[in-house]
């Protein structure tokens, strides 16, 4: 297998070059030009967290936390661009730079740096903390550098093509190829634009969604992904011995809004293969999330969201990822007291998968404003 994902990686550096060569072209032809759009969007907030009980490992008792996640879209003749800036008090990244190029008015190719298709929680709110009703994302959706269980970006290419039926319901399938993170210290490190490393491996992902109407916002879907994970063994004692981390995932998802109620669902199989010097293990869980809201007026959320997981506990892959969140049952009340600025709060019960069956448990408080200006 180690052999085959060389050779994939080596044609896939090849197909780099070639469509980095091919876009320019295209960029810089008279016939790619048309009339130019662009959009600069500013997704500010402040979180505030208190754990209520005791200290919990790998857990901040506080915190004050101010945010900016900086968008720029452009778009000239069948040529597009996106740029995603993240800024925090704790970091500074490159989120997303992607170059895209419009085959047909179905189709889509992007070349860059993006988010992966196998996430729902991702692809739907990205980082714009002010699109996402709640404060918190559900464990298994966390960002992959913030002990999330399965990558949140590739550096590579992905296709989107959507097929528009006769009674205008649309299927949207998306494909991608590229870089993933590695393993490093006590969680995944994406490819790094800005700062690119050598040991990044190959990773597919691929979704297929159903919406009922074009134009609704309701939709169910399906997502895979395979993951080779190289695995950094200096940077922490807990992995000296591991080389690497086979990953396969297969989720559904499903987002359906009925008069003021909305429901949230993804579920995740989880297979991974974890190698060391002398051996591999093989493990499996499942996790997943409900999430409800129901709009009491035009200004005023309730919500809630349970978490929870099938086998994590004997997971030796969840073991090296010990602030991952094993389980969420939290309620919370958001105030949009303009449109384009909000007032939140979440409670929450909530439990990291520490180190086998024995989870750490503690009660959360989360308070935020978040905004988008344009």
């Amino acid at each position: 297998m180690k052999i085959v994902s060389s050779m994939l990686m080596a044609r896939c550096r090849q197909i780099v070059s070639v469509t980095t060569v091919a876009l320019t072209v295209a960029v810089w032809s008279p016939t790619a030009f048309g009339e130019s759009q662009d959009d600069l969007l500013f997704f500010l907030s402040v979180d505030s967290f208190d754990n209520l009980s005791d200290p919990v490992p790998n857990i901040d008792n506080s915190y004050i936390r101010p945010n900016a996640d900086v968008l720029y879209a452009y778009t000239n003749g069948s040529f597009r661009f996106l740029g995603e800036y993240l800024w925090s008090s704790t970091e500074s990244e490159m989120e997303r730079f992607k170059l895209g190029w419009q085959v047909t008015d179905q189709t889509m190719i992007w070349f860059g740096r993006f988010h992966t298709s196998a996430k729902y929680w991702t692809t739907e709110y990205h980082h714009g903390q002010f699109m996402q009703t709640s404060i918190s994302r559900p464990g298994m959706e966390e960002w992959e550098d913030e002990s999330g269980p399965m990558p949140s970006h590739i550096t590579g290419f992905s296709i989107e093509h959507e097929i528009i039926r006769a009674n205008q319901s649309a299927i949207d399938f998306g494909l991608a190829a590229g870089l993933g993170p590695v393993f490093e210290g006590e969680q995944l490190m994406p490819f790094d634009v800005l700062d690119p490393g050598t040991e990044h491996e190959l990773s597919f992902n691929a979704n297929v969604v159903f919406r009922p109407d074009a134009l609704s916002e309701n939709q169910v879907g399906l997502m895979a992904s395979w993951n080779d994970i190289p695995v950094v063994s200096g940077s922490s004692p807990n992995l000296t011995d591991i080389r690497r981390i086979e990953q396969t995932t297969f989720g559904i998802f499903a987002d359906w809004r009925w008069d003021s109620w909305r429901l949230i669902t993804s579920w995740t199989y989880f297979e991974n293969i974890v190698t060391s010097v002398n051996s591999a293990t093989r493990d499996s869980f499942t996790a997943g999330y409900l999430q409800g809201e129901y709009k009491q007026s035009r200004n005023w959320t309730i919500f809630g969201r349970t978490e929870i997981g099938f086998g994590e506990d004997n997971s030796s892959f969840l073991n090296l990822l010990p602030a991952f969140i094993a389980h969420r049952h939290m309620l919370g009340l958001r105030w949009d007291f303009t449109d384009k600025q909000s007032l939140t709060m979440e409670v929450a019960d909530t439990s990291t998968q520490s180190q086998g069956p024995d989870h750490n448990n503690f009660k959360e408080l989360r308070f935020q404003w978040s905004a988008v200006f344009r």
